[in-house]
């Protein structure tokens, strides 16, 4: 059974807050993009820390939306530096400061402006997804920090599944997907290898083969958000620790 191919992945990157870089250093097509993949990485983390720090569903909307135009119109991404170390930290630098701004309501006149063009609640759920917190968690920056260490990990198997696809083996990511962190590990391997039609050693190879290969995406969405390769390692701990690994 063949594995995904690997000679067109995007290599590890080699530079610090690859994504900061990006949007301070690159072409406006470029800088759009980085925008983009931050808004879509920390949108669902700061609404979560904002309905757990006490503010109702659509005050939370709005504090979201005004974090990023804080961050694209103040210009805060060409500012930053990076100096301040892990870009999960920075982000929740900068909200706890747009929260202490008290600025529910220019927020709400705000509506309509770049960061409510690029986020759209409705379509996300947001509400629906934060139901599924865990009710006994208070601190907000615990919220915060499961739901980046969550998304991550979300990302990593999507970027996974791809890679599967991409090899033909859509069939095999999905039989094996429950075997990851997010899977429930429900199915007994017996059940899962006849599905397959391969034995239970080769079964073994397989899922170490995708847990491997899930665990470099895992390296590279966070080496994208750190000041120095250094701190990938130390990232991931904080990660295992959020997630109870």
């Amino acid at each position: 059974m063949s594995q995904p191919d690997k000679t067109n992945l995007s290599p590890f990157p080699t530079t610090s807050w690859t994504l900061i870089r990006r949007v301070q250093k690159g072409g406006e097509a470029e800088a759009a993009r980085a925008m983009e993949e931050i808004c879509r990485q920390y949108w669902y983390p700061i609404y979560a820390y904002s309905r757990r720090h006490g503010f109702a569903a659509h005050d939370a909307e709005d504090l979201t939306q005004t974090f990023f135009q804080r961050l694209i119109a103040g210009e805060t991404i060409q500012a930053a530096r990076e100096e301040k170390g892990h870009m999960r930290s920075f982000m929740l630098y900068l909200l706890k400061q747009v929260i202490s701004n008290h600025v529910r309501s220019a927020a709400a006149e705000k509506r309509g402006g770049s960061a409510a063009a690029t986020i759209s609640f409705d379509d996300l759920e947001a509400e629906e997804r934060y139901s599924h917190e865990p009710a006994d968690v208070n601190d907000p920056d615990a919220i915060f920090d499961r739901a980046w260490a969550f998304g991550v990990l979300k990302t990593a198997e999507e970027k996974l599944g791809a890679e599967y696809s991409k090899a033909n083996n859509a069939k095999t990511f999905e039989a094996l997907r429950e075997f990851l962190p997010l899977g429930d590990n429900a199915t007994p391997y017996p059940a899962v290898a006849a599905r397959l039609d391969v034995n239970d050693a080769t079964l073994r190879l397989l899922i170490h083969r995708m847990r491997k290969r899930y665990g470099k995406l895992i390296e590279e969405e966070i080496a994208q958000t750190v000041s120095d390769l250094d701190d990938v390692e130390a990232e991931l701990s904080h990660l295992m620790r959020v997630v109870g690994g």
